[in-house]
């Protein structure tokens, strides 16, 4: 069975090499899975494929080389440890596990950041990093780069930027406003494909909920929750089992509200009134908010009696506007446009708090 996979693997890579002009990836570079292990977030499946390995620092700028017994140490323990995509501004800092293949290619691991694979955007980067247990082990380059006494004076620092995995939307008028969400954090990398699509309601939590955290400055909306000493309960709905977090930190914040008691659908669609209702309850978390103005629209009169006061808000903020004279509270939501919106409400936030 162990043969069978590393023959798959070595497949995949070779296809990639094919495919994507000599560049050995062991994933989609389309579509890249949430997870991936060590050797595929490398793409180095043999240690025999490593002919150097160094640990150095960012900070300092100097490094040390590795002994073959401790490459294959290293390797031995690392190779199926479970990465988690995340998307990061400064993959660059801390120390930096070196591994250098028979091609002469340089494979970093950054131990705070994880395996920094190329950009997305221009001004973050797509990395896969260990969690929980895994994490504390990869400490260990840490550890031996600051016991090692014969470290040598020189810069080594690789960057991955022949790929950028930021997915544009097709539409001309949103690719700007992408381009904002993904430099301020806002945009999921699963969303990325999605652009046309009518928005779910866990979807747009899942951005709102994110929206939270960088305006906040926390690391996850947990943490936010934590700090604020908010409590909330797990899988308050009854159709929310194993569904993002985000729906139950933004209904103990007031923010969204099920259906009924214990429904919330998760994967109903969002319309542009409910939109604007939940993006005016996150304003108003940082805010004080207020209006006097009027619904303008030619069809003010679709407007829901509870969503008005939240509809007027968006529109005077230049959150939400309307097309051709209408703002078609019962349209559904897409994706593109929640993107967009989510980061106009960032640019008003940050203008009001900075």
């Amino acid at each position: 069975m162990i043969i069978i996979k590393h023959i798959i693997k070595a497949f995949v890579v070779a296809f990639a090499v094919l495919v994507f002009g000599g560049t050995a990836y062991a994933y989609n570079v389309v579509n890249l899975p949430e997870t991936m292990t060590f050797d595929e977030a490398f793409g180095i499946f043999s240690e025999e494929d490593i002919s150097r390995a160094t640990i150095s620092n960012y900070s300092d700028r100097r490094y040390i080389d590795l002994t073959r017994a401790q490459i294959s140490d290293f390797y031995k323990n690392m190779k199926d440890i479970v990465l988690y995509r995340q998307i990061n501004p400064v993959p660059f800092r801390g120390t930096v596990l070196n591994l250098y293949t028979n091609d002469g290619k340089a494979h970093c691991y950054y131990s705070k950041s994880g395996v920094q694979i190329g950009l997305y955007g221009d001004s973050n980067y797509i990395c896969y990093a260990a969690k929980d247990e895994d994490a504390v082990y990869m400490t260990n380059i840490d550890a031996v780069y600051r016991d090692s006494q014969d470290k040598i004076y020189a810069e080594l620092l690789y960057r991955a930027r022949g790929n950028d995995f930021l997915k544009l939307p097709s539409e001309s008028w949103g690719i700007i406003p992408v381009k904002e969400a993904a430099a301020h954090n806002l945009l999921p990398y699963e969303l990325t494909d999605k652009y046309g699509k009518n928005i779910t309601r866990e979807q747009f939590c899942t951005l709102l909920a994110n929206l939270m955290r960088v305006v906040s400055n926390y690391a996850s909306i947990e943490d936010y929750m934590e700090d604020k000493n908010i409590i909330y309960f797990g899988n308050y709905f009854g159709d929310c089992q194993n569904r993002d977090n985000s729906i139950n930190t933004l209904h103990a914040l007031g923010i969204v509200s099920g259906k009924s008691d214990n429904r919330f659908d998760p994967d109903g669609l969002l319309t542009r009134e409910e939109a604007a209702a939940m993006l005016t309850r996150v304003a108003e978390k940082y805010m004080y908010i207020s209006t006097y103005g009027n619904l303008n629209f030619a069809d003010a009169n679709s407007v829901s009696p509870w969503a008005k006061y939240y509809v007027i808000w968006v529109n005077e903020n230049s959150i939400m506007n309307g097309s051709e004279s209408k703002f078609m509270p019962k349209n559904n939501y897409t994706v593109l446009e929640a993107v967009i919106t989510v980061n106009r409400l960032y640019k008003v936030l940050m203008r009001t708090l900075y």
